[in-house]
């Protein structure tokens, strides 16, 4: 089997890769918040994951994996990181409710909401942010995850540019620290009681 290359999502993959990642978050934490019931998890996260890969592509980059998509990495730029109403209702991501329900919409955002009252607080100064990371099952164990965001931590670097991501999957906060990230929060989301981390890495 040839190794996947990584390369920029275009739009006719966008699909594949929203099912890649619906794959990939199946058993994570937040996404069993959202969706609370396997079944309808499975069904409408590939819905879910769609208008924010669609929004990386308008206003960030996205990678994913050649031949098909595997995963996503989905990064938004120093310039624009902070995700506004006018950019999301460019790419629906304003009418996420009526593709998932209107209360796992809700669930979603309250947590995503108050990771968000701490970002700015973490790091105040220009950097890239790591908007959505994940690997399909059948494409864990290969590097993939590393592979999807060296593009941009190896652009941060050369830049002198800091990295920042959150995240309420336990296994990854080993990852993320092998990466360069060091944990800056460590909290529980009072309404949804998950546990999330914010992260930053810094130029080296």
């Amino acid at each position: 089997m040839k190794p996947e290359k990584i390369v920029h999502l275009q739009h006719g993959d966008l699909p594949a890769a929203a099912a890649a990642l619906a794959r990939a978050f199946h058993d994570d934490p937040l996404q069993s918040y959202v969706f609370p019931d396997a079944k309808e998890r499975a069904a409408k996260s590939p819905a879910h994951f769609s208008p924010l890969l669609a929004y990386g592509l308008r206003f960030g980059k996205v990678f994913t994996t050649a031949p098909e998509p595997l995963g996503a990495s989905v990064w938004l730029p120093p310039d624009g990181w902070k995700v506004t109403p006018e950019r999301a209702a460019e790419v629906g991501l304003d009418r996420l409710s009526e593709q998932i329900g209107e209360s796992a919409s809700e669930r979603f955002h309250s947590v995503l909401g108050y990771g968000d009252t701490f970002h700015a607080q973490d790091v105040p100064t220009p950097h890239w942010y790591t908007m959505l990371l994940g690997v399909a099952p059948e494409g864990q164990g290969r590097g993939l995850g590393r592979a999807l965001l060296e593009p941009i931590l190896t652009q941060a670097t050369a830049d002198g540019l800091p990295c920042y991501l959150e995240t309420t999957q336990p296994a990854n906060v080993s990852f993320y620290k092998h990466l360069g990230f060091r944990v800056v929060r460590e909290m529980v989301e009072p309404t949804s009681k998950l546990q999330l981390w914010t992260f930053l890495r810094s130029p080296a």
